[in-house]
């Protein structure tokens, strides 16, 4: 029963169950009860994929005594390796899942919270009776398309069959589209290369642009890193970075283009402008494998690089040189574009800017360009299920897309859902539950709007491995199993091999530690424990295998492959079959204009933008600065952090102070980097705490003056701060000693058309005081 119909919610048990009680129960509940003696036995090998940021780097895990005692990489891994007999290495964040398996700190056992809003510790049994006592009552009570599916990159497919088609939800929040890069995801889907418009081929390309990504210092696996460097190594390759910021990346590269934030759109069409006036685009691909060129010429022409410069802060000739550089190696040239021009309220415009540059010079699927890369054809959920069962939300149409009050988001026409709407779902009491499953959206946008919308949620169920802001809230608390505790598969496209179709798994290395369960049989024990409770048979139908491994292997039996054969000897991975480039054929049509794509022409023409590309300046949607607030903030990933359930850890955040020289400093959470220019007019200096503000929120960071910020420009790193203070019992603290959760500073900006957090904030930076 919901507080809009007057009686007790989850949100009022929360406030009225008692501060110091209810903080107390949890600091038991956080407690560490490590072990004291070290490993002694025999030694053994394992393996696993990383699944620290979900890109299934090779691991070789040396066990003793039911431990893991050392990780490695795996020589010759597609996503951990340069390829054939290179050496697989592991990056700080997959290292430390040695840590993350046997982390005290980490949920121990399952809990419920009881009608006096106590969460208290019960065995299996009870929580997978008690979450289907529960789904049962909300779907009877709120219905279960009010209910979100808020599970994100698990390591086990059928999430998607429990909470859409057995359960009846509709509303899917997808981490990749709402939250990482949607721009970057459904424009090159609908210009007709997919999501491949992100990562290039490296190992043979001539010329490649990290176009607002960090190469070398946060990476979707070990290869891209590597197959940058062997590109310049091998290839003489010419490394061009775009990015604001002097990263790593810029450090290392042949041009360094500090680019004014949010102008990424300008700067391509200049670059495009250069390459139609010089006649150096592929005429050829253009005329026989493109649509609306006439609409991007004419767009192009209209940014040439002199005004380019003044809206970027680049230099006209830097911008031409670029131009002719990338237009020259192509079609050995590559873009890498990803988040870094997503996460932004013109993000759209930029990224539609960004990839038409590939059609242009006609890169699209050769050697060293943009590769259209292949996944193995596993088999799908319901090719290997044996029973009939009937999708239970096929036909129920998403809240956003049903009602009138979301009338005014284009976003509506593209996708189902948008994250930063879901606090006002809940409120117009469109959204009533959620489950969260390897993913924190306290920290994706919005995060106080957030807080108060799980607070008034009628049903919270949290699928984790470590408590956090939403764990501490639930209802029902489901402690996760890590990856080296579970049989795990992974399928990839983008690798280290851009000519074969690849796979990899591994078997669990170690059984899972102290009462934990691996997510398959998390699900399959909720969906046992529905098959009891309702009539309805569906429920059934993991019945059929005994284990994930049994799962996994009618998985793999289109490729004649088992676990079993994967996990032995040496690897943990198999090369399929080849596949050559150019696979396109005559037929295929990359799209510069969008007007034909009916769902986004109408999203368009509300959002006021074109079908084809344009420029759209910083600020017509999302934040612009003001006197007030003169600054421009926009978080940032690192080689250290990941995001959703991989929380940071002591040792990384130890080598993370290292690296920015404040080791001696207590302080671990995430730092503000500025410019000395903005530093000195409010007297910061490296070391001071400081307070930044937007209009929506406020915390304390501490400050790093640096060069290599941008003037006018400040970043931190995502993914820390819990959320929830803990202020009592044995775990007290405060929650600055985890770092702030920079989406405090956040409100509803975000891209129109895909509904993408915008994280480019406008704030001001002040000294806190205080040591």
């Amino acid at each position: 029963m919901s507080e809009r119909q007057g009686t007790l919610t989850r949100r009022n048990l929360l406030k009225t169950a008692g501060a110091a009680a209810g903080a107390a129960a949890l600091g038991g509940c956080l407690s560490g009860d490590g072990t004291d003696s070290a490993p002694s036995g025999e030694l053994s090998t394992a393996f696993g994929n990383c699944w620290m940021c979900s890109h299934n780097c090779g691991q070789k895990a040396y066990v003793q005594d039911g431990t893991v005692v050392n990780l490695t990489g795996v020589d010759g891994h597609p996503r951990g390796s340069a390829g054939p007999d290179t050496e697989g290495t592991l990056c700080p964040k997959g290292l430390a899942q040695l840590d993350k398996t046997h982390d005290p700190k980490r949920i121990k056992e399952p809990h419920i919270r009881d009608e006096d809003g106590t969460l208290r510790k019960v065995d299996w049994e009870t929580a997978f009776e008690e979450t289907a006592k529960r789904l049962v009552a909300f779907a009877e009570e709120n219905g279960s398309e009010t209910f979100l599916d808020a599970t994100s990159w698990a390591e086990t497919n059928i999430f998607r069959t429990v909470w859409r088609d057995l359960y009846g939800s509709p509303e899917r929040l997808s981490r990749g589209i709402h939250v990482c890069a949607g721009p970057t995801f459904v424009t090159g889907g609908m210009m007709g290369v997919g999501s491949n418009n992100r990562v290039p081929d490296y190992q043979n390309s001539e010329y490649i642009i990290a176009w607002g990504r960090n190469i070398l210092n946060s990476f979707a696996g070990q290869f891209e890193a590597k197959g940058v460097l062997e590109a310049i190594e091998e290839n003489g390759a010419t490394l061009v970075t775009i990015d604001p910021q002097h990263t790593i990346t810029a450090q290392k590269s042949d041009e360094w283009m500090p680019i004014e934030p949010r102008t990424d759109g300008a700067l391509a069409l200049a670059m495009a402008n250069v390459i139609i006036e010089e006649e150096l685009y592929d005429e050829e691909f253009v005329e026989n494998h493109t649509y609306g060129f006439e609409a991007y010429r004419e767009a192009a022409a209209e940014m040439p690089p002199e005004e380019a410069a003044e809206i970027t802060g680049l230099d006209a000739d830097q911008i031409r040189r670029v131009a002719r550089g990338f237009a020259e190696a192509a079609p050995q040239a590559g873009i890498s574009v990803w988040t870094g021009t997503a996460q932004a309220g013109n993000g759209w415009k930029a990224t539609q800017n960004i990839t038409a540059l590939n059609g242009l010079v006609g890169n699209i699927d050769r050697p060293g360009g943009l590769r259209l890369w292949k996944y193995p054809a596993t088999a799908s959920f319901g090719q290997v299920c044996e029973e009939d069962y009937t999708p239970r939300a096929e036909y129920k149409e998403p809240a956003l897309k049903k009602y009138d009050e979301y009338s005014d988001y284009p976003v509506r026409h593209i996708e189902g859902i948008a994250h930063n709407l879901v606090p006002e779902m809940v409120e117009n009491g469109h959204i009533n539950g959620i489950v969260c499953h390897h993913d924190d959206p306290l920290k994706d946008g919005n995060a106080d709007a957030w807080v108060e919308a799980i607070e008034a949620m009628d049903l919270v169920i949290s699928i984790d491995a470590y408590w956090n802001g939403v764990s501490r809230r639930a209802d029902i608390v489901l402690p996760e199993a890590t990856q080296l505790e579970k049989d795990t598969l992974g399928t990839g496209n983008w690798s280290a091999y851009p000519n074969h179709k690849w796979i990899t798994g591994s078997k669990a290395a170690v059984d899972p530690q102290w009462n934990t369960k691996p997510d398959f049989d998390i699900l399959t024990g909720i969906a046992d424990a529905m098959a009891e409770r309702t009539d309805n048979d569906d429920w059934t139908i993991f019945q059929q295998w005994d284990s994930h491994e049994e799962y996994i292997d009618d998985q793999l039996s289109t490729l004649d492959l088992t676990l079993e054969e994967l996990d032995s000897g040496e690897t943990n991975y198999e090369l399929l079959e080849e596949y050559d480039y150019e696979q396109y054929g005559e037929d295929f049509t990359f799209r510069f204009d969008l007007d034909q794509v009916s769902s986004f022409a109408t999203a368009a023409e509300e959002a006021g933008m074109d079908t084809a590309p344009e420029w759209i300046p910083p600020g017509t949607y999302g934040d612009s600065t003001s006197e007030e607030y003169p600054l421009e903030f926009t978080d940032v990933r690192s080689v250290f952090f990941s995001h959703g359930s991989n929380q940071p850890h002591e040792r990384l955040q130890d080598q993370f102070a290292k690296r920015n020289q404040l080791s001696e400093e207590d302080y671990r959470g995430n730092y503000l980097y500025l410019h000395p220019q903005d530093a000195e007019e409010s007297g910061i200096e490296t070391g001071d705490l400081v307070t930044i503000e937007s209009k929506s929120g406020s915390g304390n960071l501490m400050a790093i003056v640096t060069e290599r910020a941008r003037p006018g420009f400040v970043t931190s790193q995502y993914g820390f701060g819990q959320t929830s203070a803990i202020t009592t019992g044995e775990d007290a603290r405060d929650q600055s000693a985890d770092g702030m959760n920079t989406m405090t500073l956040h409100d509803t900006q975000m891209d129109p058309i895909t509904g993408q957090v915008d994280r480019h904030i406008a704030v001001d930076v002040t000294p806190a005081g205080g040591d």
